[in-house]
């Protein structure tokens, strides 16, 4: 079993009717992070706006040809839930630095909006070489918008959310009532729900869900590995989206509770110095219901590599992107 604080690694699929989210499912969750900012700016803009941190970056900031976010989720063990067990996710000098472990990429014109998964294996170029996207974070957050744009996308707009911060907006909702169709465990995440049915989750299980790399199901009594499948846990976002959603609009008619959901979604947060809080209301606005993943070819491994193939280009050319050189 891969070690649970292997960032690097390969990992497994939740398999059929699975109820929890995996990288595909990051995307979502950091899709309603956005979306529940827009809930809570009633409570108070000027306080919630200045939470909101700046990441330093260079963009282009052109939204002539429609505007074109990057939203990225960091894997950081600097900010793991209060109260986790680094044993769960690995300490800073186990799994140093931070790597871009989720990138969307959100653009909007006035025919619509785009939103697409991009793979964080998929091999792109920075500084002339190859290397996974991920990885282009550890040189911070230019480099990753730079690599972006030798596959074809160019940024208008930065937004990351550290996944510790979901586990922070779950806590100030009150926590998330979910379905699990069979008993499931992950001991590598610290993952334990061994029965079936509607329960009541706290920020860290949630978050446990979540990263779930190595699932495994009660069959017959017995713990079973559940078999690889690559698009297995992307079914699982929807599950743990209306869940979070379903908080929300709880806290909606509990003004204390509401004022704590704005506080830790604006805590969660930083973008790029051009974006206001304005923007980012308009982003939540948008449709994103639809994410289409960008092709590739994987090949699966210790260290597994997103080879970009013709239909990499191709999508993104379809969601209307382009990069100058």
């Amino acid at each position: 079993m891969t070690a649970p604080h292997d960032p690097d690694a390969g990992q497994g699929s939740p398999g059929r009717r699975r109820p929890f989210p995996g990288r595909r499912g990051w995307t979502r969750i950091a899709l309603a992070v956005l979306a529940l900012l827009l809930v809570v700016l009633g409570t108070d803009v000027a306080v919630l706006a200045a939470r909101v941190d700046e990441v330093a970056v260079d963009l282009s900031a052109d939204d002539s040809d429609g505007r074109t976010w990057v939203l990225v989720g960091l894997d950081s063990r600097e900010q793991l839930p209060a109260g986790a067990d680094p044993a769960y996710f690995g300490t800073p000098d186990d799994v140093p630095g931070t790597r871009a472990d989720v990138v969307l990429v959100v653009h909007q014109t006035d025919a619509g909006t785009s939103v697409l998964s991009v793979p964080r294996d998929l091999l792109v170029l920075r500084d002339r070489r190859p290397t996974r996207l991920t990885l282009t974070w550890r040189d911070g957050p230019q480099a990753t918008i730079d690599a972006l744009c030798s596959i074809g996308i160019d940024a208008d707009h930065l937004v990351t959310v550290h996944f510790a911060g979901f586990a922070g907006v779950v806590d100030a909702a009150g926590g998330l009532t979910v379905d699990v169709p069979v008993p499931i465990r992950d001991p590598d995440a610290g993952l334990e729900l061994p029965q079936a049915g509607r329960q009541h989750v706290d920020g860290r299980t949630a978050l446990a869900l979540v990263r779930s790399r190595h699932p495994q199901h009660l069959v017959d009594g017995a713990w079973t590995p559940v078999p690889p499948d690559p698009d297995g846990r992307a079914s699982t976002a929807g599950t743990v989206l209306e869940a979070l959603v379903d908080a929300v609009r709880g806290s909606v008619v509990r003004p204390w509770r509401l004022q704590g959901v704005g506080w830790a979604t604006t805590g969660a947060l930083t973008a790029d110095p051009g974006t206001s809080v304005t923007d980012l209301a308009a982003l939540a606005d948008a449709d994103l219901s639809t994410v289409e993943v960008v092709p590739s070819e994987l090949r699966d491994g210790a260290v597994p590599v997103a080879l970009p193939t013709a239909g990499t280009r191709a999508a993104i050319e379809a969601a209307g992107l382009s990069c100058g050189d």
